[in-house]
């Protein structure tokens, strides 16, 4: 794969868009959402190297060791920080549809194969049934190629023992969204797919998430729509030396219902059409041999950001039990997060979204967007601002940087997942580029995080 800088690229093209009426042109990517910075900071000198910015700082500190003092009379040389700038700025285009001819596309999950390529999966919710859009990339993510069209709401993919699976979820009945949790296979990389096969009966929901695996049993994580809209996470594990599309490889956990929250942590004066309280989209990590879940809580509205729900899995004894734990902390938490483990450094890396004003205060609104029956206060969720982050144990996290930044209220960068390849860390967005408003994505956009292990601190003590 080359290793290249990335640079702006138009508009991937597909034989999926070929028969549909002309499409609004995405412009290049910086045209359509730049980074400008917030603080205009002067130009940094293009000579000045790493170390002479830190001579630079340290003499206006008055010296340090080895260091000289500034002349008396004189002052030392201060150096002004470069403005921030996102990590992955520029994209490709995964999959776009024209919002006036199709509402939105909804999730996003991202793998690759053995043999390089890599296969996106995009949820297109129509004005008739949903699909999954499959897509691949022969090129590291530079161009895609739509392929093979499958009838679900959404689907999560993975590769075992070379081959692409997919978790899928249909159409259920009413009142739920959701059916019954299948399983898909393909043996071509996504191109074509043998029969599903179900797994549970019942109303499961997820997106790409985090998954874990532990003494060759493959974890991941679902809704249960059991208590509508609560709805609560559940627990799937499969043994990976049995044949995964037997559905007697599966053990699946207890239901748990959404607790509530107290009264303190929540404001009042909050008020709107969403589902005000509720947790979704659950990761499954493990933590020093301990399945872990962390789910995204929504109280009244995401007014109340960064907080997650943490669940426990005890299987001592031949149980396969799942009990909430607690509340906790999570940069992010009040929208889609996805939290994978990175073995080579052994940190969690997740990718999120932060809000900027939760609560709406500064009426951060686009006029011109269409909301329909979303009702989102303008900054509730901050799906403009697509963030990375690492940690060592799942609880505590530490800023990488800004992954990529909407250029204006109306689009989004939101619902990511990722996925490890090499030195570099790879992102698929739901995004809003022309969509109607932030929520209601009109594109699927690729993100490279080149070197991304160079972003994080050294956070074990025991290491040098």
């Amino acid at each position: 794969m080359k290793t290249d800088s990335l640079t702006p690229r138009p508009r991937s093209t597909s034989r999926a868009n070929s028969n549909r009426p002309p499409q609004k042109q995405f412009p290049s990517s910086q045209d359509r959402v730049p980074p400008p910075p917030d603080n205009p900071m002067p130009s940094m000198p293009k000579n000045l190297s790493r170390r002479s910015m830190l001579v630079g700082a340290l003499g206006s500190l008055g010296g340090a060791a080895g260091l000289p003092h500034a002349a008396r009379g004189q002052s030392a040389v201060a150096v002004p920080p470069a403005p921030a700038q996102p990590l992955a700025q520029d994209y490709t285009v995964v999959l776009a549809q024209d919002a006036d001819q199709i509402p939105k596309l909804d999730s996003v999950g991202l793998a690759k194969l053995p043999d390089g390529r890599l296969v996106a999966v995009v949820t297109v919710e129509p004005k008739g049934p949903n699909y999954v859009q499959v897509v691949e990339s022969e090129d590291g993510g530079a161009t895609w190629r739509p392929t093979a069209r499958l009838p679900y709401n959404a689907a999560t993919p993975f590769v075992n023992n070379g081959a692409l699976h997919l978790f899928a979820h249909p159409a259920g009945t009413k009142p739920y969204r959701e059916g019954d949790l299948m399983l898909l296979h393909s043996g071509d990389g996504g191109r074509s797919w043998a029969d599903p096969v179900k797994l549970f009966e019942g109303h499961f929901w997820n997106v790409q998430t985090g998954m874990a695996i532990r003494d060759g049993h493959l974890y991941w994580s679902a809704d249960d729509y059991v208590a509508t809209p609560k709805r609560g996470p559940r627990v799937f594990a499969g043994d990976l030396s049995a044949d995964l599309m037997n559905p007697k490889a599966w053990r699946m956990s207890n239901y748990v219902e959404f607790p509530g929250l107290p009264d303190l942590l929540l404001n009042p004066a909050i008020k709107g059409s969403y589902p005000s309280q509720r947790m979704l989209e659950p990761n499954v990590i493990l933590v020093n041999g301990r399945i872990r879940v962390l789910a995204c809580v929504k109280p009244l509205l995401q007014a109340t950001t960064n907080l997650a729900a943490v669940f426990d899995l005890d299987e001592r004894d031949g149980k396969f039990d799942l009990s909430f734990t607690q509340y906790h902390p999570m940069p992010g938490g009040q929208v889609k997060f996805c939290i994978q483990w990175d073995e080579v450094s052994r940190l969690f890396w997740a990718t999120l979204n932060l809000a900027a004003d939760g609560q709406d205060q500064l009426a951060l609104k686009d006029p011109r967007e269409q909301r329909g029956v979303t009702d989102y206060p303008g900054g509730i969720g901050g799906n403009d601002r697509l963030m990375l982050f690492y940690g060592l144990d799942g609880l505590n996290w530490f800023p990488a940087g800004c992954i990529a930044r909407a250029g204006r209220l109306g689009q989004s960068f939101m619902y990511p997942s990722h996925i490890f390849d090499g030195d570099d860390l790879l992102v698929v967005s739901r995004s809003s580029i022309n969509g109607k408003n932030r929520h209601d994505a009109d594109a699927c956009t690729f993100h490279r995080v080149r070197s991304f292990r160079n972003l994080a601190m050294n956070l074990r003590q025991d290491e040098t």
